[in-house]
């Protein structure tokens, strides 16, 4: 169901139970999860606007698209949570710097358990920490890539830009387990075939989505987000028809030039066998 008004029997439940992370975890359907946090950003000092809706849909995409070794609900819960403690002026330095792991200590008061504190701690690397959780590298991947998508002081990279900085600026010198993963996520969404032959464009369209409204109309942005993975989803499993059409396609010439060459190479053969065209020269 699609976010129309703030429901205070949502806020009074939030209010009295004394888990907030078991609640939300046991919560699988991604835009309750994101209505959750929207009541419980009224109750708390928690960030939450459509910057954070918009990277937990890349984040989807991303699990949707690639067989990861992670539980998606887990994964997606922390995509939510891990900048809490973020500050909604952009560029404060220091938040920058400290919010991850004011963020951690946060989460574990909510009830987190320490290996979901410390991936969403390792969002970033300003706190180093050791075996970084594989969950770390899902998230830094997002952050970064979302933060270049969706930006108010400079103007948008397409998604195809934001993967060259990503991998040469943002993440140079840096070892994350997803990168090349990612990659290929990135170029297959945006770079597929459609019924109209334009490229795909799926975050490419997210992202005009979001960025179309303004950044606090969060529940503007759950709407609009929860529409779209309808539309996402349709958009590709037409591109995944097109491209099995052209393989098919591609197969069937190759069937058909494989039977023309064994046609030549017999004829060839016969020919040398039996001369067929000395018969001709002597008439």
């Amino acid at each position: 169901m699609l976010i129309i008004n703030i429901l205070n029997d949502k806020e009074v439940y939030i209010m009295e139970n004394p888990n907030f992370a078991q609640y939300i975890l046991n919560e699988r359907r991604l835009t309750d999860k994101m209505e959750i946090l929207l009541h419980f950003k009224k109750m708390s000092d928690c960030f939450f606007d459509n910057s954070v809706i918009f990277k937990t849909e890349i984040c989807n995409l991303f699990l949707a698209h690639c067989n990861l070794d992670v539980d998606p609900n887990v994964v997606l819960t922390a995509c939510l949570m891990y900048g809490c403690k973020k500050s909604t002026i952009s560029f404060d330095i220091n938040k920058v710097k400290t919010y991850a792991e004011e963020g951690s200590k946060y989460l574990k008061e909510l009830g987190f358990d320490e290996k979901f504190c410390k991936m969403c701690l390792e969002v970033n690397r300003y706190k180093p920490t050791k075996n970084r959780e594989k969950e770390g590298d899902i998230l830094e991947l997002i952050d970064n890539f979302g933060m270049l998508l969706y930006r108010e002081d400079r103007r948008i990279f397409s998604p195809i830009e934001c993967l060259f900085i990503l991998e040469h600026t943002n993440l140079q010198g840096k070892e994350n387990a997803y990168l090349k993963e990612f990659k290929n996520f990135v170029l297959d969404m945006e770079e597929m075939q459609t019924v109209q032959l334009e490229n795909s464009k799926i975050i490419t369209r997210l992202q005009n989505k979001i960025n179309s409204i303004p950044k606090y109309s969060v529940a503007e942005g759950i709407n609009i987000a929860t529409e779209y993975r309808t539309e996402s989803k349709k958009i590709y499993l037409e591109c995944k028809k097109i491209e099995k059409n052209k393989d098919r396609l591609k197969d069937r010439r190759q069937e058909i030039f494989a039977e023309r060459r064994l046609e030549k190479e017999l004829a060839e053969q016969l020919e040398q066998k039996h001369k067929f065209t000395d018969l001709l020269d002597g008439e």
